[in-house]
């Protein structure tokens, strides 16, 4: 695993010299216009993305375009550059981004949104291209979404499948969302042992379903819904207990004393708060992993900072497009 690891860890130094300084993005807020950023960007490592994305999209699609095309690039840097069992836990690392864009899409259909909007959310970096994603954007319902989905042969369609029905008798996204989760993280378990996956992977996986499981108990808080319906199994720190706790309590009420790694959101009072608390606490398990130069943890590590870059990007670019408020389009990108 280690030799598997040398050279790809090598590869990820030299990405990471390629993020944006610090205090780029603090210094872009102060920056009038949409068109300084652009210029700015232009000048930056997106420079290239944003030439090829400037011929084919309007400005401020362009902006996205090369975002995304950006992103993808290194992931797949990353898998060409890989072999053995480095390849396949980078690639299990990689898979995280198909549930999340099948995730954007359900929303956008679900929100009414027409394609470009939904494609805003999505970073094509899985084993879903934009094409596929765009498709299923652009079908008329989520079943029809499903139909895309199963010719694209992805391991989830199944799992897709019956959670549409049951939206399509509900109308429950949270329900939706819940399902994915679940037949994602069961493939994604079995996938870490059947590697095997080292130990600080595992513990990362286990960390993401706490999260997970978390973020779904705030949301249940004030529907008087059966929250055990919506709980993944897996994690280690949120027991079904606290989990139920959490989700019973009034909106408002700050969160009671959690354990391990979700320790630092205790006492969050609001989604948001809690949200930014949980974020910092999975990036700073991300943080630690990379100090192995022979392991996974780097490369999670930096998709992590590519990818939180890439939303304070897009965020930062519709910002100053549609004329944000300065103090308002800070607090967004600090919730990034």
């Amino acid at each position: 695993m280690a030799a598997d690891f040398g050279y790809v860890n090598a590869r990820v130094r030299g990405l990471r010299s390629r993020l944006l300084p610090e205090g780029f993005i603090g210094e872009q807020v102060d920056v009038e216009g949409f068109a300084a950023l652009s210029t700015a960007l232009a000048q930056s490592p997106y420079a290239r993305d944003l030439e090829e994305a400037r011929g084919q999209h309007e400005p401020l699609a362009a902006v996205d375009a090369a975002l995304a095309r950006s992103f993808v690039r290194v992931t797949r840097l990353l898998l060409d550059a890989s072999k053995g069992a480095a390849h396949e836990l980078i690639a299990l690392l990689v898979r995280r981004y198909d549930l999340a864009n099948l995730k954007a899409v359900v929303r956008g259909l679900h929100a009414g949104r027409d394609a470009d909007e939904t494609m805003v959310a999505v970073l094509p970096a899985g084993s879903l291209n934009a094409g596929v994603l765009r498709a299923m954007a652009s079908a008329e319902d989520v079943a029809s979404a499903g139909q895309v989905l199963a010719i694209a042969r992805h391991p989830l369609v199944e799992a897709f499948r019956r959670a549409a029905a049951d939206y399509r008798e509900d109308g429950d996204l949270l329900r939706f969302e819940v399902a994915l989760d679940r037949a994602f993280y069961a493939q994604w378990a079995a996938d870490a042992q059947r590697l095997p996956a080292p130990a600080g992977f595992r513990r990362w996986a286990r960390a993401e379903i706490d999260a997970t499981n978390l973020r779904t108990a705030l949301k249940l808080r004030g529907r008087g819904t059966d929250a055990d319906d919506y709980f993944l199994a897996g994690g280690r720190d949120l027991t079904p207990a606290a989990y139920a706790r959490v989700a019973a309590l009034p909106r408002g009420e700050p969160l009671p004393q959690l354990s391990g790694v979700l320790a630092p959101v205790s006492g969050a009072v609001d989604v948001t708060e809690a949200e930014s608390r949980l974020v910092g606490a999975l990036d700073l398990i991300l943080r630690r992993l990379s100090l192995d130069p022979l392991d996974v943890g780097l490369v999670a590590d930096y998709l992590r900072r590519k990818e939180r870059e890439t939303a304070q990007l897009r965020l930062l670019a519709r910002g100053k497009y549609y004329g944000v408020p300065r103090a308002a389009l800070a607090k967004e990108l600090g919730d990034a």
